[in-house]
């Protein structure tokens, strides 16, 4: 899944960096979620980086209408799914046919709700990690940023590789009972 938006397209004119900088931190942080939300709709990777392009360009021009302090990753999936519908549908005008209102209504349905408890993981993953001591959250951060070269950065650390990979496994494990705990309780 390519980040496809050509940055020139988008930033035209005197824009104050700050304002960029804002809407590419939340661009960036929601992009895998704004490209699924319209490859659910579209259903082939060429259309949805079509779509991709066109929904950076409606974000960005409506930008101003982002409310701070709320949900831009559910702001712009909604954007996405918009866009994307309206390229199914023209898709299905030139084609002769594909998927149906009914159709779109229920995938857009699925996907709120996919992303929905998505975001409930991740916020209590966040919370759980916060739980962790600090030697250990530390760890699994250096872990996931040296994951290209976790040989390395076991030799760095002067330990074995298989340790390392023990290490990850239980503080993982540790994460899950957390988060399925959290969520039972929440229930």
């Amino acid at each position: 899944m390519p980040n496809v938006f050509r940055h020139n397209e988008l930033f035209q004119g005197d824009v104050p960096p700050s304002r960029e900088a804002a809407f590419l931190r939340h661009l960036g942080a929601a992009y895998h979620d704004i490209y699924a939300s319209a490859l659910a709709i579209v259903g082939n990777g060429n259309d949805a980086d079509d779509v991709i392009q066109e929904v950076c360009i409606v974000l960005w021009k409506r930008y101003e209408e982002f409310e701070t302090g709320t949900n831009f990753r559910k702001w712009a999936c909604s954007i996405a799914f918009n866009v994307a519908k309206a390229y199914t549908r023209k898709q299905r005008r030139r084609r002769g046919f594909g998927m149906g209102e009914q159709a779109l209504a229920r995938i857009a349905q699925v996907q709120s709700g996919a992303s929905e408890l998505l975001e409930l993981q991740r916020d209590v993953l966040l919370d759980c990690m916060g739980k962790l001591p600090e030697a250990d959250r530390s760890f699994l951060l250096a872990c996931y940023r040296h994951a290209s070269s976790l040989a390395n950065y076991a030799r760095d650390m002067q330990m074995s590789i298989g340790t390392v990979y023990s290490k990850v496994k239980r503080l993982r494990r540790r994460l899950v009972e957390c988060v399925k705990r959290t969520l039972r309780s929440e229930e």
